[in-house]
């Protein structure tokens, strides 16, 4: 099958959720025996590594990297404000990249484009006049409730309105995309439901983020007291969630206790907004993740907004680490609580969740087998790529 993949970011390198996720099935497509070509816009202000990735990923795909600027720029903001249209998505029109896709559908025949999200639907009306096959669109999140729950946890009250302004504008955006394409792929059933209610006779496809297995080994913590946070504070939700954590968890989790550390890891972190922390270590950028992870304890999620599936938890938990999660950070995970992970929605519950670990009270070895037991029967790149291959066979015009 030959399939081309348009994606609004360079999967490359593997330092966010997104990211990976593309990339890992790239990569699976590829190994599979699939001829995979992988067209991508690329933010300037990402300082994408470019000859890096070209050279990654050409292991797997033919690569075409287009640059864009994506900063927002407050007058084209107002202006779509004032138009009702969504500037998440216009931020990623690019005339010349529309061109160069149009000549790369004119010149090849594929099987499958998989759009990469939200963000490439301003490409959907090229792609359906100039390919013939079938058009998938994976949805990596709900964006629009993400903007939605952003909203909810505002206290600011004009930033609150203008938030629910641009989460209105994504639901109708998204209601109207879904409706374009063949079959609509998302990483949890709970989207999927989220998309049905926009349109119930849509084709959907529940294709949960997957686990490299070769890359994420089996690395057991004995210890519970190096909690840590990795994942890009590029994303608002991500931030929001870390600025929640060192506001209102850590303090707490210090109080009488000298063992606890956090280890905090991302893209885009500014380790100077956090230096004046106790007990905090800072890693702006890890060249590869598992690294990090493997020398850490205990990953925390604390999710106020997100959508999806955290793949930070999936890799956590392939990895041999505890994760405790708020219950809209494990969503979209097929888990039970206690026997895979442990859920905290309050400051005083991550701190009584440490306590009855450090007081033997939560059997922690155990829970760790069971989610690595959890991510091989379930979350294997391997596994979920051949499945979604065989539903695109399935209904390829």
């Amino acid at each position: 099958m030959k399939i081309l993949q348009v994606s609004n970011r360079v999967p490359w390198p593997l330092n966010e959720g997104g990211t990976i996720g593309i990339y890992n099935y790239t990569r699976a497509f590829s190994e599979l025996g699939h001829e995979v070509t992988l067209y991508c816009l690329d933010g300037i202000k990402h300082n994408t590594p470019v000859d890096e990735a070209l050279e990654e990923l050409g292991k797997y795909a033919t690569v075409l990297i287009h640059p864009i600027d994506t900063d927002v720029v407050m007058e084209e903001a107002l202006k779509h404000l004032l138009r009702n249209e969504s500037y998440n998505v216009s931020r990623f029109y690019n005339s010349v990249f529309e061109q160069e896709l149009r000549e790369l559908l004119q010149n090849n025949t594929y099987d499958v484009v998989q759009l990469e999200g939200t963000f490439v639907g301003p490409y959907l009306p090229i792609i359906k006049t100039n390919h013939n096959g079938l058009v998938a669109l994976r949805m990596h999140n709900v964006e629009y409730e993400i903007w939605e729950r952003l909203a909810h946890n505002e206290k600011f009250f004009f930033k609150k309105i203008y938030l629910k302004k641009l989460a209105k504008q994504l639901k109708a955006y998204e209601s109207d995309i879904i409706r374009q394409v063949d079959i609509v792929v998302t990483v949890t059933n709970d989207d999927a439901a989220k998309f049905k209610l926009l349109n119930p006779t849509g084709n959907y496809l529940t294709i949960p983020a997957g686990i490299d297995l070769r890359e994420w080994q089996y690395s057991p913590s004995n210890s519970v007291d190096k909690w840590y946070h990795i994942g890009s504070m590029e994303w608002h939700a991500n931030a929001e969630a870390v600025n929640w954590y060192l506001d209102d968890i850590h303090p707490l989790m210090l109080k009488g206790n000298n063992d606890y550390s956090f280890h905090l890891a991302g893209k885009g972190l500014n380790t100077e907004q956090f230096s004046n922390h106790r007990n905090i270590v800072l890693n702006d950028n890890v060249p590869r993740a598992f690294d990090f992870v493997k020398e850490c304890d205990v990953c925390i999620v604390p999710l106020k907004s997100g959508s999806g599936i955290r793949l930070k938890i999936l890799e956590a938990m392939a990895a041999g680490k505890l994760v405790v999660s708020t219950t809209i950070g494990a969503q979209g995970i097929d888990y039970i609580p206690r026997k895979h992970l442990l859920i905290a929605d309050s400051p005083a519950e991550f701190r009584t969740i440490y306590d009855e670990l450090k007081n033997g009270l939560i059997d922690y070895k155990a829970i760790i087998s069971s989610a690595r037991k959890l991510i091989e029967n379930l979350y294997s790149t391997e596994v979920l790529a051949t499945e979604q291959i065989s539903n695109y066979s399935r209904i390829k015009k």
